[in-house]
């Protein structure tokens, strides 16, 4: 019924579209279009959510590859409804999972050894709460229903699972059970430290639950001996895969000390955010998907410094004198740490995600706390009597099932909003108004309304600009706006405008070279172009790259070039038409045709690449499959002269002298009625005739 209810709660979002990140992270992500050899989605592109998270990423290849199979995957011009859909549910059944081995720690660490009696007669009802509050609770939305959050959503299940593992190691009497838990335990911690940074305080975690749950005192939990040494040695030795990504520089671009946020001023931002994290847990109202990136004040932060520093305090004070107590402050700091504390992450101040995980030991106090005061209450001499009915055992399960239903409910109406991408960014523009990322993703979101509103978008795009003139992304999707409105005069100015502020800023480099090609300026698009190819090199890039080689007449470049972009994302059917038709063209049909073969075999049957096979095959004394190719790219043209160009040129080589003169002069109809010159295909007809 749980489960049953968790599924209804973020049923709303399951549909939900791409939002923020996930554009790069998923469809703009070519690491993730092949799933063997494993090296490709094991080793994700520079600059997105996953990378230095290669376990995250090969868990979208498994959706990407499963979308390829049932046909839902989004291709440009054909959206599809449920693109989204597996990669929605994919998260939701990791929560469950998540939710699940909570339960379980929370279950068997209650009716563990040198617990008190009365809560192991407790253990099931407090499992079953702190799983019910935490699965329901709509801190959780932004974890769930955002889908680049699996790695917050992965690196919390593998770290539940690294603690279950030890803990029914521990409890196992047999042999092999034991060694095969332990086992389980060291791989998840492995997988873990290959899903986010916060898995790197887990081997720590487990030591301390051995010392809290399992050990008398911190000498004989210092302990290590035999096979309990071994088991951690293993277990800390995973952590050298998470600091591989952190000392190679994975996460360099978003996270350190030289990104321009001092760490004093992080710091007591993350007092602030800590403190709200916890007023959110109690008061569910006021949820935002972005905090934008500025620091917040000092006063604003002092209260909850203050409440963070007696947190703190709380803690070490427990471990003293009820270690139970203290590990539960432990695992809320332990994870918070690397996102939260004093090492600055530019990108934002502040994420309700980041509580996924660390959301649970408060439930688990607010639990231990209600069941600690109701035992007062109703052994009370005085009042015991009437508490004892109050707090009855149908009463209490009355209550918490308002509970789940309230927060379900809250949980529903937050996941609808994730659902409506404008709704949802209005709601971050009127809680953070000076937010500039905000007013650049509403800007984005009313752009894919149909059709676009383009004015509205401009004006967020502008007020993005007004509020942090350095927010760099909303400059160069302003130009976009704009150059729709056909102003391409003003778009070249707010492009060359933002590359004086950041010369390297890839997305504008790429955008004013595709400018320049667009007005027919091959010769000033080049430069921008080599320079991204040369800093950014992507498959777009290279694309745009040869397309200006080829206004240039250098045909080789651009067969470089496409060469390249099919080198990094094999699946760019397009880029392989555009390489088969530049060979053919520059003389090459036999190293053209598997080209264009291997276009069609990824599903790319346009007209242009059957015409250009067709031709292909002519070149190269295919004859039979040449007039095929020939015939089915003319055939499916429609209003295209380019192909029927391409098919009469074939058809004239393959001596059908009528059915060429029949073609191309429905190509020169069309190039008439497209207030174009005919004379080039004419031109072609006659060359063709007459080689």
């Amino acid at each position: 019924m749980l489960a049953i209810l968790t599924f209804a709660a973020f049923a709303p979002a399951l549909r939900a579209p791409f939002q923020f990140d996930d554009i790069d992270t998923i469809p703009g992500n070519a690491s993730i279009r092949r799933l063997w050899p494993l090296s490709i989605p094991l080793t994700p592109p520079a600059d997105i959510a996953t990378t230095g998270r290669p376990v995250a990423n090969l868990s979208f290849a498994v959706n990407h590859a499963i979308n390829e199979r049932l046909g839902a995957n989004r291709r440009p011009g054909e959206p599809d409804p449920n693109t989204t859909f597996g990669y929605h549910l994919f998260n939701l059944l990791i929560h469950l999972a998540s939710g699940a081995l909570l339960f379980g720690i929370v279950r068997r660490t209650f009716r563990g050894t040198g617990i008190a009696e009365h809560w192991i007669e407790h253990s099931d009802t407090l499992a079953w709460v702190v799983t019910a509050l935490w699965l329901l609770h709509p801190i959780q939305t932004d974890a769930v229903n955002y889908i680049t959050q699996r790695t917050e959503l992965l690196v919390s299940a593998f770290y539940l699972a690294t603690l279950y593992g030890a803990i029914r190691g521990w409890e196992s009497t047999d042999r092999s059970a034991r060694l095969g838990w332990f086992a389980c335990s060291i791989a998840a911690s492995l997988l873990g430290m290959g899903s986010k940074e916060v898995m790197i305080s887990a081997p720590l975690v487990v030591f301390l639950y051995d010392r809290a749950f399992r050990q008398e005192n911190w000498r004989t939990a210092l302990r290590l001996r035999g096979k309990r040494l071994a088991y951690y040695l293993l277990l800390a030795a995973t952590g050298l895969w998470g600091l591989w990504h952190i000392v190679t520089g994975a996460r360099a671009e978003t996270v350190g000390f030289n990104l321009g946020v001092p760490w004093y001023e992080y710091l007591y931002s993350q007092a602030w955010a800590i403190t709200h994290y916890l007023q959110l847990t109690l008061v569910p109202f006021g949820f935002v998907i972005d905090y934008g990136r500025d620091p917040v004040s000092v006063l604003r932060a002092v209260p909850g410094a203050v409440i963070v520093t007696a947190l703190l305090v709380a803690t070490i004070i427990a471990w003293r004198r009820n270690p139970k107590l203290g590990f539960l402050g432990a695992w809320f700091f332990l994870i918070l740490a690397p996102s939260s504390s004093f090492v600055p992450i530019r990108t934002e101040i502040a994420a309700e995600r980041r509580f996924h995980l660390a959301f649970a030991a408060v439930l688990v106090a607010l639990a231990v706390g209600a069941i600690t005061l109701a035992r007062r209450l109703t052994h009370d001499h005085d009042r015991g009597a009437t508490w004892r009915a109050r707090l009855s055992p149908a009463n209490r399960r009355i209550a918490l099932i308002v509970a789940c239903l309230a927060l379900a409910a809250l949980t529903f109406q937050r996941s609808t909003l994730f659902a409506n991408p404008e709704a949802l960014w209005r709601d971050a523009v009127a809680k953070v108004p000076t937010n500039p990322r905000a007013q650049h993703n509403l800007a984005m979101a009313l752009l894919e309304q149909d059709p676009p509103r383009d004015k509205e978008a401009e004006a967020a795009l502008r007020h993005a600009i007004e509020i942090d003139s350095t927010y760099l992304p909303a400059w160069p999707n302003l130009a976009s706006v704009v150059g729709i409105q056909g102003n391409t005069a003003e778009e070249r100015r707010l492009l060359e405008q933002v590359l004086k502020k950041s010369p390297h800023y890839v997305q504008a480099m790429q955008q004013l070279g595709y400018l320049l090609v667009s007005l027919d300026k091959p010769a000033e698009a080049l430069v921008p172009l080599e320079q991204l190819s040369a800093e950014a090199p992507s498959d777009e890039g290279f694309i745009a790259l040869a397309t200006v080689y080829k206004s240039l007449g250098r045909p080789v470049d651009a067969v470089v070039a496409l060469r390249r972009a099919i080198q990094m994302n094999p699946d760019r059917a397009d880029a392989m038409s555009y390489l088969g038709a530049t060979l053919t063209e520059a003389g090459d049909p036999a190293s053209a045709v598997p080209v264009l073969e291997e276009a069609l075999a990824h599903g790319l049957g346009s007209a242009f690449v059957y015409a250009s096979l067709g031709l292909a095959y002519a070149q190269v004394g295919r004859l039979d499959e040449g007039l095929k190719a020939a015939y089915e790219g003319a055939q499916r043209a429609g209003n295209d002269p380019a192909p029927l160009i391409i098919a009469g040129h074939a058809l004239l080589i393959l001596e059908r002298p009528a059915d060429a003169d029949r073609v191309l002069a429905e190509a020169a109809r069309l190039h008439a009625r497209l207030a174009i010159d005919p004379a080039p295909a004419l031109a072609w007809k006659q060359s063709a005739a007459h080689p």
